[in-house]
């Protein structure tokens, strides 16, 4: 088992949500010797100018043949984008990477945060948990969860839009490799679930989280399960 030969676990939030959204799950690995919540630049009070690209980039670089990577959203899709991925020695998990939005197009999304900042989150708050029967509890709760923790400025969230427009799958070369996993939300109302077929021509190993929405944090049990049996 994949999670069995981990000493360290290294987890990677992705657009819009801090790495708070890790924080309840991060004690569900108690065969793990340590672990690491990474906020990338934009996402904490910091005045470091380094771009999140550089900061995934050397996670891969420098993690161990024993560590693994949870990763989630954009974040997934910057990794599996990377240059660095194939030399990556780590277990990588990648959840619901963000390649290509479902419905709306990404100029919508940023249309309506430069438009109104709180209801462009919130509407994507609700997208994020629509998908099952828990989704009006659900949204409440996430967005509280993002409301009380540190808010990233508009800007810079529209620039990471910006550069998701940018993502080009044409330069998606990842080889086949037994520790990368791709666990995919079957009622995922973000992502467009049709770019599965990109990923199948890569052979890439993906399991499905049943009724589960784009955001599946609060029933990680699943997930845990499912990375157990791994």
């Amino acid at each position: 088992m994949l999670i069995k030969n981990s000493n360290k676990i290294i987890f990677i939030h992705g657009w819009l949500f801090g790495s708070y959204i890790w924080k309840n799950i991060q004690g569900c690995f108690p065969n793990v010797s340590s672990s690491e919540l990474v906020s990338l630049p934009g996402y904490r009070k910091s005045t470091t100018t380094e771009h999140s690209r550089k900061v995934i980039d050397s996670i891969l670089g420098s993690s161990n043949k024993d560590d693994m990577i949870l990763a989630y959203s954009y974040t997934a899709a910057r990794i599996l984008l990377s240059g660095e991925l194939n030399s990556c020695d780590a277990t990588i998990i990648l959840i619901n990477p963000f390649l290509k939005p479902k419905n709306s197009t990404i100029t919508m999304l940023r249309d309506n945060l430069i438009e109104d900042f709180d209801s462009g989150v919130k509407k994507f708050i609700f997208e994020c948990v629509k998908g099952n029967n828990l989704a009006k509890k659900n949204f409440i709760k996430l967005k509280n969860l993002f409301y009380t923790h540190y808010i990233p400025k508009k800007d810079f969230l529209i620039a990471e839009l910006d550069e998701m427009t940018d993502f080009d799958l044409s330069k998606f070369k990842v080889n086949y490799r037994e520790n990368l996993v791709i666990l995919l939300s079957d009622s995922d109302e973000v992502c467009d679930t049709k770019i599965i077929n990109t990923l199948k021509l890569h052979k890439m190993k993906m399991l499905t989280l049943k009724n589960s929405p784009h955001y599946p944090f609060f029933e990680f049990k699943e997930i845990y399960e499912t990375i157990g049996l791994l």
